[in-house]
């Protein structure tokens, strides 16, 4: 007979079924639920994260960029545009139709990859398309690639696109030179913008005087912070400290005056904003 006893059925017992039951199914079913809710989120700030350390990697480059050609132009920084608004400091084009094309721009020949001015966290939602070609980032337009002066007619804008010279910026390490920045359109839209604004507007003309409140640029995009580059060099990420609005929006700009004001909440829910309440971290001082 051998062990052969082992596996004779005992007569009268009876045969088990093992599974779960519905219950037990819901309730793991549950406990999965209640743990992805809890891990997508800290993997989702995580890959942020990394977005933001490449941004960062983006404008220190940038930055360094513009350095090099101060450098090589008597101490004065790229400027932010040209007066016919045909050359920027990321690019160029030949008409205002066109987006702005980063291999015919002034700092080409420096980074030579237009990959270092993309930021992997940024992409327009909007249909307007007049600020095409930054990739995201925005230079300090009003003081240090540009001057904030009074021209009689806005028409000869050769005085304001004039930009800073080194010696002018009297403490670098605490002048904006770059940011991350987009602008919402009237409906909430992102679309990239060329500058990142200070809350207050010094440059002005006999039709547009100054100072005057202006919307703000910068987008705090990566978790709450947008990356930051000083004219020093040196980089970082820093909150929203501040927001506002005057008002104006892209669609009143192209459809007339039938839009409702944008207000400062809209830029909140945006996350676009100011490093600060005033200029003291924009201009030359």
């Amino acid at each position: 007979m051998g062990r052969a006893w082992r596996f004779r059925r005992v007569e009268g017992s009876k045969s088990r079924r093992v599974g779960f039951t519905l219950i037990e199914l819901l309730v793991v079913i549950a406990i999965i639920g209640i743990l992805t809710a809890m891990v997508f989120p800290v993997f989702a700030r995580a890959r942020e994260k990394a977005r933001q350390s490449v941004c960062l990697s983006n404008l220190k480059q940038l930055s360094l960029a513009i350095m090099m050609y101060t450098e090589d132009n008597d101490g004065g920084f790229v400027p932010a545009m040209s007066p016919d608004n045909l050359v920027r400091w990321h690019g160029a084009r030949s008409s205002e139709d066109e987006p702005f094309d980063p291999e015919r721009g002034p700092l080409w020949s420096y980074y030579n990859h237009k990959e270092l001015r993309t930021c992997p966290s940024f992409a327009s939602t909007s249909e307007y398309g007049f600020e095409q070609g930054t990739g995201g980032y925005g230079y300090n337009a009003q003081y240090v690639g540009g001057s904030p002066v009074f021209v009689e007619d806005l028409a000869d804008l050769a005085a304001m696109c004039t930009p800073a010279k080194e010696f002018m910026i009297t403490n670098p390490a605490e002048t904006v030179m770059l940011t991350d920045t987009a602008c919402p359109d009237c409906e909430g839209n992102l679309f990239e913008y060329s500058f990142c604004e200070a809350p207050i507007g010094e440059a002005a003309s006999a039709a547009m005087p100054c100072p005057c409140k202006l919307n703000p640029s910068t987008h705090f995009r990566h978790n709450g912070r947008a990356n930051v580059a000083f004219c020093d060099g040196h980089v970082k990420a820093m909150p929203i400290v501040y927001t506002q609005s005057n008002g104006w929006c892209p669609s009143s700009y192209y459809y007339g005056a039938d839009i409702e004001p944008f207000e400062a909440e809209d830029y909140r829910k945006a996350q676009v904003g100011f490093l600060g309440e005033d200029n003291s971290l924009y201009d030359r001082r």
